[in-house]
């Protein structure tokens, strides 16, 4: 996934993830200067001094009165040195969700018509996009079952505006709405999952038509353009933006107990790698054993100068030429089928980002004090692999696709304030699994193609 569009080779502070990371530094160093002012603390029980239960009882009620007093007064002080940051997050949140609907559908639909006609489609185009939803899906998967395992966030109980309780929604409906009834109302909306729905079959359906479908294309291939150049503008203000929402999660009246909060914060990270190991070094590598009989050893071997420079770029669009050289150069894999299946790869499969974006999902309803009902975790596997479409060489894909997977199941945008600190690192490690899910990817599809294919 690609964080940022500064050149690698610019000066630093034009980087995107440097400056994102020192508006980060100054809103952490922000936000403890004014704990540390207004002496915002947990509530603490009152005790009284009196000998005599008479006296207890009065020593009693007039602490209360009095903390509650100061407790007010604590709080109206927090929320002068608050709400201006918040309303900044809110604005930036605000900007994230106005191209939602329309870079889903542009970045969908031209992904889909821009693959080499029907015919393509049907012999490896198919066994592509199957073999990538497959994994996509396993990823998530794996990354649920850890994160329920450890259970990071339970206990913060932290409001971010979130006061609705969430209910579950039947198993049975939610396949249903996946269909909608009125695409127009859908997209309105804002809902997600019926509007990847309607983008994938109006873009198999251009693909069908051909020529008679070229002036449509046309004309949704330069809503992408502008789409992505608007995405552009609205990430350059980033830096601003996550700096508010981490002010604005670090002041919570809620979280008073900073501690615990990176502690579990700890938890959440320690649940994302542990799920892309496990992707990365067992799933993957299975996989790429039985379905290519390739050993697993000597691909990774042969890819490593890819999955290094991944990791430090935190771009598998800018890795993609020397995924290519490794994928085909130093492992082998026929030139014909990795130039058709890593451009797709590195469009629509993205295994680590829809990891982390599920596990991310589940840390923040924990935070939130929500308990997410089976079918709603349901909800966030079959989002987060539909949305890895969606992110289709956009600049921090995962920012805007963490939206899509939050709202699914109802939580506020806003908790993304409560991981974007680490979101950096995080991306680092995820961004090379996905840059390994493509190569295996390739390999996979080289042996499952035909001569004629080949």
């Amino acid at each position: 996934m690609v964080l940022s569009n500064a050149s690698n080779g610019g000066p630093w502070y034009t980087q995107l993830h440097w400056q994102i990371l020192l508006g980060l530094l100054a809103a952490l160093v922000y936000a403890l200067a004014v704990r540390q002012l207004i002496g915002l603390s947990p509530i603490e029980s009152i005790e009284g001094t009196g000998d005599t239960p008479v006296d207890l009882a009065r020593s009693k009620m007039q602490g209360a009165h009095a903390f509650a007093q100061q407790r007010q007064e604590t709080l109206q002080q927090l929320a002068l040195w608050r709400e201006p940051f918040a309303f900044v997050g809110q604005l930036f949140l605000r900007l994230l969700k106005l191209i939602i609907i329309p870079l889903i559908l542009a970045s969908v639909v031209s992904g889909i018509t821009q693959l080499d006609g029907p015919s393509r489609v049907g012999e490896v185009g198919f066994k592509t996009l199957g073999y990538y939803l497959l994994t996509t899906l396993l990823s998530v998967t794996m990354g649920l079952v850890i994160v329920n395992l450890i259970q990071p966030g339970v206990g913060l109980n932290l409001s971010l505006g979130a006061t609705e309780a969430l209910e579950p929604t039947p198993l049975s409906e939610v396949f249903l709405n996946i269909v909608p009834e009125n695409p127009f109302a859908t997209f309105a909306a804002g809902d997600m999952l019926p509007t990847i729905f309607v983008a994938i079959l109006l873009g198999l359906g251009l693909l069908v038509v051909g020529e008679e479908g070229k002036p449509l294309v046309d004309v949704i291939e330069s809503l992408e353009a502008v789409v992505f150049k608007v995405t552009g503008w609205i990430m350059a203000l980033a830096p601003i933006g996550v700096a508010g929402l981490f002010v604005d999660t670090l002041l919570d009246p809620e979280l008073v107990d900073l501690v615990a909060f990176f502690s579990d914060l700890g938890l959440y990270m320690l649940a994302v790698l542990g799920g892309l190991l496990a992707h990365a070094l067992l799933t993957l590598p299975l996989l790429l054993y039985f379905l290519s009989g390739r050993m697993p050893r000597d691909y990774v071997r042969a890819l490593s100068p890819a999955l290094l420079t991944a990791f430090s770029t935190a771009s598998s669009s800018a890795t993609y030429p020397l995924t290519r050289e490794c994928v085909t150069e130093r492992a082998g894999v026929d030139s014909t089928s990795a130039d058709f299946v890593l451009p797709l790869g590195a469009t629509i499969n993205m295994d680590g980002t829809a990891l982390y974006e599920a596990v991310a999902a589940i840390f923040i309803a924990n935070a939130l004090g929500y308990d997410l009902a089976f079918t709603q975790q349901i909800v966030i596997v079959i989002t987060a692999t539909l949305a890895a479409i969606g992110a289709a060489g956009v600049p921090s894909a995962g920012l805007v696709t963490m939206i899509i997977v939050l709202e699914s199941v109802g939580l506020p945008a806003a908790g993304y304030g409560l991981v974007v600190a680490v979101d950096r690192l995080l991306d680092m490690c995820r961004t090379c699994v996905n840059v390994w899910g493509d190569s295996v990817g390739a390999a996979v599809v080289e042996a499952w193609s035909t001569p004629a294919d080949t």
